[in-house]
């Protein structure tokens, strides 16, 4: 950390702001929240209730603090060049594939099982294809989720648009990619939302089984197969997961389009849209790996 040090010795007074307790708290009220749910709910309200505050905290202080000033802080050898933030980030986005790897490996895992007659009386996850109602593929609106998966892409190139004129500091295109961003990132949200209210009212896909009788009042008298209970745990985990980082993308993205509309950002004060893009590109890919194992496969 000798550049580091360096750059404290020459008494920079915005670089002591750099230091803050706020993401420290978001993750531990994150890990509160989620042991909420293996434990109980009133756990997890409190975790979200503790979220919130810190985030509205962080972003008090991103008022008042000068952060992302591209000349700050950066690490020594191996990361030479590389500012804290960023390496945090980087760091940050390492667990949350970690994350994925560890739900889309257990879907998975209860699909070869529940194939290969290991999980419940019905062998098969999918079941009879001559029943209509019954196929994934028939019951998932794919067409709707392909141009969703469109959006989430364009916003990625939209995203990149911005940082792009960040970089050249043009404050009229950074605020019109943003606030491009952002308006694909809500579309995303919405698609997906319509898309699970339709599942979860209509088809009867729901994480915890349906009552045989509401049932057999959607399919025509047909009674519940093992296999939708196991289907539509998997299906809401990792879909859900997934929509959870995007709108936690979404509002940071409109927190960075309201300071790009106040003329927050500059040639030398961008990185906060950089780290925010390594973030919106990291959700992007995993919904294409989703996409393709959830909806296609």
């Amino acid at each position: 950390m000798t550049e580091s040090a360096a750059i404290l010795s020459k008494g920079e007074a915005h670089e002591g702001h750099h230091t803050s307790i706020w993401p420290f708290l978001i993750g531990i009220s994150a890990a509160i929240a989620f042991g909420g749910l293996a434990t109980h709910l009133a756990v997890t309200a409190v975790g979200v209730g503790l979220f919130i505050f810190a985030v509205g905290g962080w972003l008090v202080q991103d008022r008042t603090v000068k952060f992302g000033v591209v000349d700050g802080l950066i690490e020594d050898f191996p990361f030479r060049g590389v500012s804290m933030r960023k390496l945090g980030i980087w760091i940050f986005l390492a667990t949350e594939v970690i994350f994925f790897m560890g739900i889309m490996g257990m879907s998975f895992a209860l699909r070869v099982r529940t194939e290969a007659g290991l999980v419940g009386a019905n062998p098969l996850w999918n079941p009879d294809l001559g029943v209509t109602w019954a196929a994934p593929g028939k019951v998932l609106n794919v067409p709707l989720t392909a141009v969703n998966t469109f959006i989430l892409i364009a916003s990625s190139f939209t995203m990149v648009e911005a940082l792009h004129a960040a970089q050249q500091g043009n404050q009229a295109r950074i605020r019109l990619f943003l606030l491009a961003t952002l308006l694909l990132g809500i579309s995303f949200v919405s698609i997906q939302a319509y898309e699970y209210q339709k599942l979860f009212l209509h088809e009867g896909l729901r994480p915890w089984g349906l009552d045989p009788g509401t049932f057999a009042a959607l399919h025509g008298g047909e009674a519940v197969p093992n296999w939708w209970r196991t289907y539509g745990t998997t299906f809401y985990v990792q879909t859900g997961f997934h929509g959870a980082h995007v709108s936690g993308g979404v509002l940071g993205l409109a927190f960075l389009t309201a300071k790009a509309f106040k003329g927050g950002y500059s040639q030398k004060n961008h990185e906060a849209i950089e780290l925010v893009g390594l973030y919106w590109h990291f959700v992007d890919i995993v919904w294409i790996f989703l996409f393709t194992v959830v909806y296609l496969v």
